[in-house]
């Protein structure tokens, strides 16, 4: 098979990190809308979970979630860099367990990359939990402890009382400025 030519610099990676319900995929959306100059591609967790049989969660399936979470993420992450390599710039919007990181620093080395947290209070979390029905009450509380758990970011936003549009705006804006990225900035540990 024959590859195509990169005549292009590698397009820029833009991870956002939240809990479940925290406004991931609609700030993903909302920054795709705004931007006129740059065009983003959504790398959606929930896209690739949409891949999954039914009961691949199970409990009876405990000893096989490690490598089936470190599959998730590295295929999340190599679906990412593929498309930055090419010249494409891509958002992903992610629920990060730790070990995660460490996958990010080896799956994008050489690639320019920002972090950005999405935060939300649990309260709020709940409520849209509730609201959507698509997820188990208390999954995202059940993750905000660990998802942002001595993570450095470089951007943060907080969807409790800031709108979707506030929030890609202020973003946005800040993006626009190209901010310092890449592997000399490293991933957080």
């Amino acid at each position: 098979m024959k590859t195509v030519a990169r005549s292009r610099p590698p397009g820029r990676i833009v991870l956002l990190n939240g809990t479940s319900s925290s406004g991931k995929t609609t700030l993903a959306k909302r920054l795709q809308a705004l931007s006129t100059t740059e065009a983003f591609l959504h790398i959606s967790l929930d896209a690739f979970r949409g891949m999954e049989p039914p009961g691949y969660w199970a409990p009876g399936t405990k000893q096989l979630w490690p490598a089936r979470v470190e599959a998730l993420c590295r295929s999340i992450n190599s679906t990412a860099a593929t498309y930055a390599r090419g010249g494409e710039s891509v958002i992903v919007d992610h629920v990060l367990p730790r070990e995660a990181w460490s996958w990010i620093a080896e799956d994008w080395a050489g690639l320019p990359a920002l972090f950005i947290g999405v935060h939300c209070g649990a309260e709020e979390l709940l409520h849209r939990e509730q609201a959507r029905g698509d997820r188990p009450t208390g999954l995202a509380s059940s993750q905000l402890g660990a998802v942002h758990a001595e993570r450095v970011y470089d951007f943060e936003v907080d969807t409790t009382r800031a709108s979707a549009d506030e929030c890609a705006a202020c973003l946005y804006a800040w993006l626009a400025t190209e901010p310092e990225n890449g592997p000399e900035r490293g991933v957080p540990d």
